[in-house]
């Protein structure tokens, strides 16, 4: 069984990978050790832990490039007494050269048992997003001829957010599908060149298995597939290795051509920390820059004081 899924991850991985060259303007999940915090890209898990957590992560993208995308979020989630339910806050911010985000969003999950073993959550994302652009700052190459398009700035505040989210799953497997923002934002003023859309209209869905051995190890292979309108479909096949003392390690192959190696440790204090360091392996960006990192800082409690709390695999 092991083997048979492998296989279908790798032969979809290649399917995927032949869009590579194309596939570049595809929204990207905003943590690139999204695998072990999936509630990120899906409202429906939030909640699904028997411990409450705040998460702080921040990511520099393409290490040597001026100007490079630089990513930061801080969330906070909790299951809601009975852990049928679960909220959780995040504030996620991208600046790319002079460009700025700003998402501001809550979540809600709910679970209902379709059988014993068997469970269906659904997740409501909502909140803000601020967006905007100083595009006067701006020195036009090669000889700063003006330039309309650059004569004002772009100012969009308050935009409004709203996702939806569901996961069906069980203790060894779950099957999960996002939109997290499916209202279409415009702006006010005519630019055929910017858009605040970027990580908008873009569904994921993932699938994983978790694998046990001895009871002291496990592994946790993941696809994850994401698709936004008008772009080519992007995929990321990955691998999660639990082992003993609360170490993890992970690795991630990316259709976009990139490849992701990850670790994580959990200290007995309930604070944990990761690091992740994403190399493009076959795009010409490679020449340019030296990688795409990320620091993970996160704390879990118990906040309901139970006497037992189960590891959580996704």
């Amino acid at each position: 069984m092991f083997r048979k899924f492998t296989y279908r991850l790798i032969v979809l991985l290649v399917i995927c990978s032949v869009f590579e060259q194309k596939a570049k303007a595809q929204e990207y999940p905003w943590l690139l050790q999204y695998v072990t915090n999936m509630h990120t890209i899906n409202p429906a898990y939030v909640g699904i832990w028997d411990k409450a957590g705040v998460l702080l992560s921040s990511r520099t993208n393409w290490v040597g490039v001026h100007g490079a995308p630089l990513t930061q979020y801080l969330g906070y989630f909790t299951p809601i007494k009975d852990q049928r339910s679960g909220v959780g806050l995040s504030i996620k911010q991208l600046n790319m050269g002079r460009e700025k985000r700003i998402f501001l969003t809550g979540d809600y999950s709910f679970q209902v048992r379709t059988d014993l073993t068997h469970f269906l959550r659904f997740g409501l994302r909502a909140g803000i997003a601020n967006f905007d652009n100083n595009l006067t700052e701006y020195q036009l190459y090669p000889d700063r001829i003006p330039d309309s398009e650059f004569t004002s700035d772009i100012r969009m505040y308050y935009m409004t957010t709203f996702g939806i989210g569901a996961v069906f799953f069980t203790e060894d497997y779950y099957i999960g599908f996002s939109v997290p923002q499916i209202i279409n934002n415009s702006f006010s003023v005519v630019r055929s060149d910017y858009s605040s859309l970027y990580d908008f209209k873009t569904a994921f869905l993932s699938v994983g298995y978790v694998f046990g051995f001895n009871r002291t190890v496990f592994l946790r292979p993941n696809l994850l597939i994401a698709a936004t309108i008008g772009e080519p479909v992007y995929a990321d096949a990955s691998a999660i290795v639990y082992l003993p003392n609360d170490l993890q390690f992970g690795l991630n192959l990316r259709s976009n051509g990139t490849v992701c190696f990850s670790g994580q440790y959990s200290f007995r204090n309930n604070i944990r920390i990761g690091f992740a360091a994403d190399y493009a392996a076959i795009s010409d960006i490679r020449k340019y820059q030296v990688g795409t990192y990320e620091v993970l800082v996160g704390y879990d409690f118990n906040i309901y004081k139970r006497k037992y709390t189960k590891p959580h695999y996704f």
